[in-house]
């Protein structure tokens, strides 16, 4: 019974970190990498992730001893970078939490899953199948969180960017740089998109600090796999180095992004009949064919009864 529990535990465990590390990710890379850079929140921001780091502590330790051996590939690491970044998470911190969640889940779901099946007095084959479906969710459990991640932080990151892009329009309409204009435009948005802030918030301090600048808008586009922000490192970078004026580069990619927001928008209004068959089909249909067909069915049921007395 202890390995039971025991067990089931650290599952618990890996489950509640991975939700507060996605619950946090957001604070800390906050607080960790643009610290003295938003209002004087930022320390309690700093108080707030620090029970998210205490959580996470044990799978990060695990995540670095298994990230030095075999069982984990550079390549693997690699596209974990990729993917954590793209969903708004600090890779340096989040891939080493990520691997030992992974790790424990891979370990502990298959032992949950055999107990189980043991205490439920199951046979072989049904066995062997609950014991199959804790392997598939642990390996395919993570990675579909993380997906679902990717999207949410997507999604803010598109509903913000139109409106960011008008309000750097206006910076630089009144003289201001890059730098000056991104970091007063992530003041201004952060406390309704808090993403959107921290990505400029960091490309801010990458072009400050970074010798090239084109290297930092670079880096820019790919951190975070959004073709909005390719669009935008791309414009900047332009900019940069052809000298073109930056409010009309801003302002023409500003409408080409709310110009695709409204085609998103009426593509899902399009989809919108055809997604209503099925309900209409499964649900309207049967319940009309019995009021219009229902009253002449149980007429003729009379009929035909009486007949027969």
């Amino acid at each position: 019974m202890i390995p039971i529990l025991a067990a089931m535990g650290a599952v618990v465990m890996a489950i509640a970190a991975a939700v507060l590390l996605a619950r946090g990710a957001e604070d800390r890379d906050l607080a960790s990498r643009v610290q003295g850079v938003l209002r004087p929140a930022a320390p309690d921001i700093s108080v707030a992730g620090s029970g998210v780091r205490a959580a996470a502590a044990p799978f990060r330790h695990l995540g670095e001893k298994l990230r030095n051996t075999a069982l984990v590939s550079d390549k693997d690491i690699a596209d974990f970078q990729i993917a954590i970044a793209a969903a708004g998470l600090n890779p340096r911190a989040a891939v080493p939490t990520f691997i030992g969640i992974k790790a424990v889940l891979m370990v502990g779901l298959p032992i949950c899953a055999f107990f189980y099946a043991q205490l439920s007095g199951f046979d072989v084959p049904k066995t062997a199948m609950v014991l199959f479906g804790g392997i598939v969710v642990a390996i395919f459990g993570p990675n579909y969180f993380l997906s679902y991640l990717k999207r949410k932080h997507e999604e803010k990151l598109r509903k913000g960017l139109p409106d960011a892009l008008d309000l750097l329009v206006v910076t630089a309409e009144a003289g201001l740089g890059i730098e000056t204009a991104l970091d007063r435009v992530a003041r201004e948005i952060e406390p309704n998109n808090r993403p959107l802030a921290i990505s400029f918030l960091v490309l801010v301090q990458e072009l400050r600090m970074l010798p090239d600048r084109r290297q930092a808008l670079e880096r820019f586009a790919e951190r975070s796999n959004f073709d909005g922000f390719k669009r935008l490192g791309g414009t900047l970078s332009q900019t940069l180095k052809y000298g073109t004026p930056l409010a009309q580069a801003l302002r023409v990619l500003a409408a080409e992004m709310r110009q695709d927001r409204m085609l998103r928008i009426e593509e899902k209004a399009i989809r919108l009949p055809a997604l209503l068959v099925i309900p209409l089909i499964l649900f309207i249909m049967p319940a009309v064919f019995i009021a219009l067909v229902g009253p002449s069915v149980l007429e003729l049921g009379k009929g035909l009864f009486s007949g027969m007395r």
